[in-house]
């Protein structure tokens, strides 16, 4: 069985990344990490956060999403993320048994296997399928790796959930990334569950 696991907010908690990178792009935010991420999590992304309070205008905001997408893989941030706590014991132990494989929506090839790397988990892993921003993860899957309707896609997104059916493949959602659980719902995943170490396979 093939098991595909998103990266960021299913396997490691890049919340504080996101968060101190935000905070040091708008200067004039006094947004808790709680505050942040309850916005976030109740599917409020950066455009409605920054005009509606920060008043930001179009070119400002326009000037934020590039120096985020600038910044935001760079290893002074991707420091800040750490694995949650358990992953590497259920990676070792799902590995024994079945295929995994990493697929991540982030922009950098290199600066993704160091952190990879920098974790230990290459013996764990099959594959890892980086889109670059320009690919989908459906299509990075469909052109790698057979399918079947008993593999599994875990991930903490909407898009998540959306590849793993297009991909006609059970899908679990972790509360432990980008949405709240009422968001996820609307996706209509197989499974939700609080974290990926709580999967059963």
């Amino acid at each position: 069985m093939n098991i595909f696991f998103d990266l960021d907010g299913t396997l490691i908690d890049s919340r504080p990344r996101l968060y101190h990178l935000f905070q040091y792009l708008v200067e004039s935010s006094n947004l808790s990490f709680e505050e942040y991420w309850d916005l976030k999590r109740n599917k409020i992304n950066h455009y409605k956060i920054l005009t509606s309070k920060f008043n930001y205008t179009q070119d400002q905001y326009n000037d934020f999403e590039n120096k985020w997408m600038c910044e935001i893989e760079l290893k002074k941030w991707l420091d800040l993320d750490t694995p949650f706590e358990g992953v590497n014991s259920l990676l070792a132990q799902l590995s024994e048994r079945h295929s995994l494989y990493i697929v991540t929506a982030r922009q950098s090839i290199v600066n993704t296997m160091q952190q990879l790397e920098g974790f230990g988990w290459y013996k764990y892993i099959s594959s890892t399928l980086i889109t670059e921003q320009k690919n989908s993860k459906t299509h990075l899957i469909w052109n790698s790796i057979k399918v079947s309707p008993e593999d599994w896609f875990i991930g903490d997104t909407g898009k998540d959930i959306e590849a793993g059916k297009e991909l006609g493949i059970r899908t679990a959602a972790v509360l432990t990334g980008f949405l709240n659980k009422q968001c996820l719902e609307q996706y209509q995943p197989d499974i939700i569950i609080e974290k990926a170490t709580k999967i059963i396979l």
